[in-house]
């Protein structure tokens, strides 16, 4: 979804309302989901200065430690978590 957005915005020049029909377009077919849907959604909210939502979403991800905790304790019991321990790494240097 991310990459499609940013071939579109930046690459193709469209606006948020055409990225938006793009979206619903895509989730009246075979790509329909729930992540479709509400990207299709997201494109023509606007915040309370009339400006574009999505342009005030920051890019990048927060925290907790719930992910690390949950590796550890994998770990510990010796049982396989490699999609989530990989995905606590690509977190750290994200």
């Amino acid at each position: 979804i991310a990459e499609s957005y940013i071939m579109m915005k930046d690459l193709l020049g469209m606006s948020h309302e055409e990225i938006s029909e793009t979206f619903k377009s895509w989730n009246a077919g075979e790509l329909e989901s729930y992540l479709i849907e509400i990207t299709g959604d997201i494109f023509t909210r606007l915040d309370e200065d009339g400006e574009p939502l999505v342009e005030k979403i920051m890019d990048k991800a927060g925290q907790k430690g719930t992910g690390k905790w949950t590796s550890i304790n994998a770990l510990e019991l010796g049982a396989p978590l490699t999609i989530i321990t990989e995905s606590v790494f690509a977190r750290f240097i994200s």
